[in-house]
């Protein structure tokens, strides 16, 4: 464990709650990280203190109208002098489900649950009790249960979900082998790595094996597109998942699409007490009206767009090895070098701005013209400082990606490595869109 972690203030040491559960602190990221943030308005944080940060994490990208919001947290506040939790649903439950059919393309029905991890198992068990079948054929990431998340746990339940890595080879031999007991071909979409075609290749093949094409767009539903990266792709699924976004960072999950499939919840059970808490409902609400109302789906690829064509400007001309992968709603900051990515990530930091260390950075509609320039002089310094400190000088584009790289970005997205082709991958890099 490197020493970060003691350095950290407040660090673990005589907290009171567990060391795997404080966001910065759980693996590998730079010195220099809040452990405890006291409060957000529009694009920044605050600790305790008073110190900010401009902050591109926004809630792990559940925050896409800025932290705040006046316009949903006055919802909140109506909502909450009603009462919350009433047994039955609210009437915010089925007005919300009507909204949203309205406004997203494939959707008939939808029904809420509290996250996303929730909204997977939700989809999949209605996938499980529509089809009669067992198996799940899976790629990406969807939550943190034994089930969904391979080698995390000591001993994962076997046979529920088979992996197959974004590699469509895979995926046609489990279904070859396995397509009589397979109810559902889940996918994340990684539009970094592969556009259309992939989405377009699974859902065909889980069709042919009479399966159901469900897609988990808790990361990219209300970012690339309102429904999603497969909206953005021109893509159909059957179900799909939202999560991040569609509240605000309160917190609400929706399993959305065929109407003959989610009324197999009427043959299982799909519910948990706080399914039905209005206040979330209500903030979702309010949330899809300024989507509607403000384009923030547009404001997002924008404030994502100055981001990503500012740091490879500086990455080019400081000459750190360093490129971004798009797309510009979940922008990812990739280094040649492990050790420059920890020091550009705890410069960052150091200078008042918060990156999402690991993982896709998250603009959203509060993030301006201005932050994103602010954020880029910070990112200029610490570039200079990483040529200076750890290239003993030498400017040292990144033109190509290594083998090592594409292996590394991959695995942190769930990836086969075989499944991705090194040179599609390195047209990508630098693409907004």
């Amino acid at each position: 464990m490197t020493d970060w972690v003691a350095e950290s203030e407040p660090g673990p040491e005589g907290s009171h709650v567990p060391h795997g559960i404080l966001t910065f602190l759980r693996s590998g990221y730079s010195h220099g990280y809040p452990t405890f943030l006291a409060r957000g308005s529009g694009a920044f944080v605050w600790d305790a203190s008073g110190r900010r940060w401009l902050d591109w994490v926004q809630g792990k990208g559940a925050v896409t109208l800025g932290h705040a919001c006046p316009e949903v947290d006055a919802a909140v506040a109506r909502r909450g002098g009603q009462g919350v939790l009433l047994g039955a649903c609210p009437a915010e439950y089925e007005e919300l489900a009507g909204v949203l059919a309205r406004w997203l393309p494939g959707v008939e029905q939808a029904l809420f649950v509290k996250n996303g991890s929730d909204a997977i198992h939700a989809a999949l068990r209605l996938a499980r009790v529509f089809t009669g079948r067992d198996l799940v054929v899976s790629a990406g990431y969807h939550g943190w249960d034994d089930r969904l998340l391979p080698g995390a746990a000591p001993a994962p339940v076997p046979g529920a979900v088979l992996d197959f890595g974004y590699d469509l080879r895979e995926l046609e031999r489990l279904l070859t082998e396995q397509g009589s007991r397979v109810a559902a071909v889940l996918v994340t979409p990684e539009p970094g790595f592969f556009g259309r075609e992939l989405l377009e290749r699974a859902r065909a093949l889980a069709h042919t094996a009479s399966a159901l094409f469900i897609v988990d767009e808790v990361r990219a539903g209300l970012r690339l597109a309102p429904a999603g990266a497969h909206q953005h792709l021109g893509v159909s699924a059957d179900l799909f998942t939202l999560s991040k976004g569609l509240a605000n960072g309160y917190p609400l999950a929706a399993v959305l699409g065929r109407k003959d499939v989610l009324e197999a919840s009427a043959r299982t059970y799909v519910f948990g007490t706080y399914y039905a808490e209005a206040s979330a409902l209500a903030a979702a609400l309010a949330s899809v009206r300024l989507y509607q109302e403000r384009d923030v789906v547009g404001a997002i690829w924008r404030a994502g767009a100055e981001l990503m064509g500012g740091l490879e400007q500086i990455f080019a001309e400081e000459g750190v090895r360093a490129r971004c992968l798009g797309p510009a709603p979940i922008l990812q900051i990739l280094f040649e070098d492990q050790a420059a990515e920890a020091r550009f990530y705890a410069g960052a930091v150091r200078r008042g701005v918060l990156f999402f260390q690991d993982d896709g950075q998250c603009p959203s509609a509060a993030h301006t013209a201005e932050h994103v320039a602010e954020t880029l002089a910070v990112c200029r310094e610490v570039a200079r400082e990483i040529r200076a400190e750890l290239q003993g000088g030498r400017a040292e584009r990144l033109e190509t990606p290594s083998a090592e790289l594409v292996a590394r970005s991959a695995k942190r997205r769930m990836i086969r490595p075989e499944a991705v082709d090194a040179e599609s991958f390195a047209r990508r890099l630098g693409c907004a869109r």
